[in-house]
């Protein structure tokens, strides 16, 4: 019998790949450009040159809303997992997906 588990197994809610060009702030953080790599209700994954300690606040911005707080609960490389501190309502995460996908599957500019 096998101890090892995936992460996905422990997650609340599935990811969605997204590809999204964003910015994230924080107190020790100036806006600077950043990557969701994917998303859902409960946090994001980003990609960015400038990775922050587990535990550091920062603030991400979604389309369509105010930009969301989160903790940093991993970092490894270029990427860092964000909790939110408080989960995306159903109905604003549906509408979310959408504009966030759009970029994710246009086509590279030429």
């Amino acid at each position: 019998m096998s101890l090892a588990y995936s992460t996905a197994e422990f997650r609340r809610a599935p990811r969605e790949s997204v590809d999204y060009p964003s910015r994230i702030r924080g107190r020790r953080l100036a806006p600077t450009t950043a990557l969701i790599v994917n998303i859902s209700p409960y946090g994001c994954m980003v990609r960015c040159d400038r990775i922050m300690p587990i535990g550091t606040m920062l603030e991400v911005d979604l389309p369509g809303m105010a930009s969301r707080r989160g903790t940093v609960i991993w970092s490894l490389g270029a990427r860092m997992g964000l909790e939110f501190e408080t989960g995306i309502s159903v109905e604003s995460y549906l509408a979310l997906l959408p504009q966030m996908k759009a970029s994710f599957s246009s086509p590279a500019p030429t």
